[in-house]
């Protein structure tokens, strides 16, 4: 018998205030089109999708229509999109990329690492550890 392994332990979530970035990109796609994306503090409480090697803080669970989104900020997380050509391999530490996605970097900014990487044809999907 084979058996999968779900990463879903350990998730915390939390409410935030989503900053510009996130909204003004939800307002155009839609609440679903953030949801699932990486998020960075970006100051004044504010959680957006910050600049490319920004520490890796969260994933947006849901988005509001008042701009305040539910993030998880601690534990494992499935289908993280991922920065093709910056995919990083597993137990390396990630980053934020300014657009919502993981990119690999080479000194740590956080605690967060890959766990998983699916690379294959257009779906550059990561399992994160967030820490």
């Amino acid at each position: 018998m084979t058996r999968g392994i779900e990463f879903n332990v350990g998730a915390k979530y939390v409410a935030v205030k989503a900053a510009g970035s996130v909204s003004a990109v939800a307002l155009v796609s839609g609440a679903a089109y953030v949801e699932g994306k990486a998020v960075t503090c970006e100051g004044d409480q504010a959680y957006g999708f910050g600049s490319a090697g920004d520490p890796l803080r969260g994933i947006i669970e849901k988005y509001e229509d008042d701009h305040y989104m539910t993030i998880q900020y601690a534990g494992f997380r499935e289908d993280v999109p991922g920065v093709s050509g910056a995919l990083p391999a597993a137990n390396e530490y990630l980053a934020v990329d300014g657009s919502g996605a993981v990119s690999e970097v080479a000194t740590p900014v956080s605690p967060a690492y890959a766990v998983d990487v699916d690379d294959t044809a257009d779906i550059n999907a990561v399992t994160v550890f967030i820490g």
